[in-house]
């Protein structure tokens, strides 16, 4: 049996025919059960009930990926998984196959994922955790979102760099060492290379290695952030060595001078002043 998972509340949101036929494309299907994420209940027992020669076909883009890697352990899975492209951002995909298929098996990078830890609480992470302007753009998206508005996230993080956003300074502790920071507009810590649908934020990150990669974009006014935000879809802000810092390591620690939105593959939480992340 193959079991396709589905978010009906994503803003790509197709029918189950419509699906169907789409999946068609990529070899016979004998028996398939649509399954829609927001009804699961209990990710665990469903996990239990499956035969392990079924296999899972998650149909969505990086916030759904990240949602089921969470709420059904897809890391301890018996099962074959696959990705089918169905979502906006789709940084994941980029990251492992540079979007020449829209359908790849990907059983064994699920089960290799750092987890960010706030307040006590732990989660796997499927590109990347960002915060300053980035968080903040997710969570005003969120709001344009909520309102019923289109988002443009290149122009409303232009805006933010520009007029809203309030630099902090910050402290990242890496495997124990301790960097400090000051005017901090945007951070992360990744696990792939790309996160913002498409911005290249950490062009020599490896998701196959055992490290994670820490990139903070500091020291700078508002209109020096502006002109060098732009460089980031081909990876060359890293060059800006005085200005764009790119640390690596197992263990990450970062803590803010002021409580700072961040986003986790998309999704956002706002006014965090700690978080730590591993691999």
């Amino acid at each position: 049996m193959r079991y396709v998972l589905y978010n009906p509340l994503s803003t790509n949101r197709q029918s189950e025919a419509e699906l169907l036929s789409e999946l068609k494309k990529y070899g016979p299907i004998e028996q398939v059960q649509f399954v829609d994420v927001t009804k699961i209940e209990d990710g665990k027992k469903f996990m239990e009930s499956l035969d392990i020669n079924d296999d899972l076909v998650i149909s969505g883009g990086d916030g759904t990926l990240n949602r089921l890697c969470n709420n059904l352990d897809l890391m301890h899975s018996k099962n074959r998984i696959y990705l089918h492209k169905a979502g906006n951002g789709n940084d994941f995909l980029r990251d492992v196959n540079e979007l020449k298929e829209d359908f790849i098996e990907i059983t064994d990078i699920v089960k290799k994922l750092p987890k960010v830890t706030i307040n006590g609480e732990s989660s796997y992470f499927v590109n990347g955790v960002g915060f300053g302007v980035d968080g903040m753009v997710c969570v005003e998206s969120d709001k344009l979102k909520a309102a019923g508005k289109k988002v443009n996230y290149t122009s409303l993080a232009i805006k933010l760099l520009l007029f809203k956003y309030k630099k902090v300074n910050a402290k990242v502790t890496v495997d124990g060492k301790e960097y400090e920071f000051k005017r901090v507009f945007i951070g992360s810590v990744m696990n792939g290379k790309y996160y913002g649908g498409g911005m290249k934020e950490a062009p020599d990150q490896d998701r196959k290695s055992d490290v994670l990669s820490v990139v903070i974009w500091h020291d700078l006014h508002r209109f020096g952030a502006l002109m060098l935000f732009p460089k980031i879809f081909e990876g060359k802000h890293v060059l800006k060595e005085n200005k764009v810092t790119v640390l690596t390591g197992k263990e990450i620690k970062v803590e803010y001078s002021l409580p700072t939105d961040i986003q986790i593959d998309g999704e956002s939480i706002h006014a965090i002043s700690v978080f730590e992340a591993s691999k």
